[in-house]
């Protein structure tokens, strides 16, 4: 499947049964499905893959509606909700959503949209929030001497083709360009490097929702009804976890903090993300199965065994 739903496009990786669990997965800033390509083959299989382009972002156009708060976390999580609530209608099951940095944000949204005065069936069955913006008092900004950001990208972008050395497939370049992302930027492989500047690079929506963020922060945890797991990377040099404040998540969420792990957990640490997911998967369809498919208990924390993610206090 390939569809724009409620202006997102939303791309479906093949080879998932009928009846699998449905596991929508949000990219952070400029990005889009490059974010996810290490991830992809440890979570094939046994789930319903969507992977989504928020507005201005990948395959979806940019807003048009001339509303300035339109690419405002708050906004984007109704906009999500109500794709969310569209899949849940055509396959009769809610679906579990996966966010990185900004798209974290979106899916926590999303998911107080469908606990606020929710009266049936959930769209939401869960959250894995990975390094997610808006928990904070005051937001970050980014740090000012590395080069990241769309005026970096844009001008790759442009000076690439005439340069004697292309940097991003040299380690020495990967580790400039992704110092403040990655803990082993030299480890990233080149194409997935240079997807991930080209997409910040071509993100019409980019200054849009990097102003919504800086505009404020997650305020409705308590309106949050389903599972949620926070990942935060020790090594995170754009949302370090000392930034973030468990007093922001939805009450009772899981926090990990993960060694090894900068700001974008899919490229640090891919297979281990994916054996998350898989496990706050199963947790939240073994709840919804007890509670007669009702989606699991209110706010809970995910059960079951920590697996390869390691928590540690911070």
């Amino acid at each position: 499947m390939s569809a724009l739903l409620e202006g997102l496009a939303v791309q479906e990786v093949a080879g998932a049964g009928p009846h699998d669990p449905q596991v929508l997965l949000v990219h952070g800033l400029g990005a889009g499905a490059s974010t996810w390509s290490l991830v992809l083959p440890h979570l094939a299989g046994g789930h319903r893959v969507l992977v989504v382009d928020l507005p201005g972002h990948g395959a979806s156009p940019p807003l048009e509606d001339g509303d300035p708060t339109a690419m405002h976390p708050p906004a984007l999580g109704r906009r999500l909700h109500r794709a969310a609530q569209r899949l849940r209608a055509a396959t009769g099951r809610p679906v579990h959503l996966v966010g990185h940095s900004l798209g974290g944000w979106v899916c926590l949204e999303a998911a107080a949209a469908d606990g606020a005065g929710r009266t049936g069936a959930p769209a939401v069955a869960g959250v894995v929030a990975l390094a997610p913006a808006g928990l904070w008092a005051r937001p970050r900004r980014r740090p000012p001497l590395l080069p990241t950001g769309q005026r970096f990208a844009r001008w790759y972008a442009r000076a690439a083709p005439h340069l004697p050395v292309d940097p991003l497939p040299t380690a020495w370049g990967r580790a400039l360009a992704f110092a403040a992302t990655s803990a082993a930027p030299r480890a990233l492989p080149a194409e997935l490097a240079r997807e991930a500047v080209m997409s910040v690079a071509a993100a019409a929506g980019y200054a849009a929702a990097d102003a919504g963020m800086a505009s404020g922060a997650f305020t409705r945890g308590a309106d949050v009804r389903v599972p949620v797991v926070v990942v935060t990377g020790r090594r995170d040099r754009v949302l370090p976890p000392s930034h973030l404040l468990r007093s922001c998540a939805p009450p009772g969420a899981r926090w990990l903090e993960w060694e090894r792990c900068g700001h974008v957990p899919a490229w640090d640490r891919p297979a281990d993300v994916a054996a998350l997911v898989r496990e706050h998967v199963a947790a939240a369809e073994r709840a919804a199965g007890r509670a007669g498919g009702t989606g699991g208990p209110a706010g809970g924390p995910a059960g079951g065994p920590a697996g390869p993610a390691r928590s540690v206090a911070g």
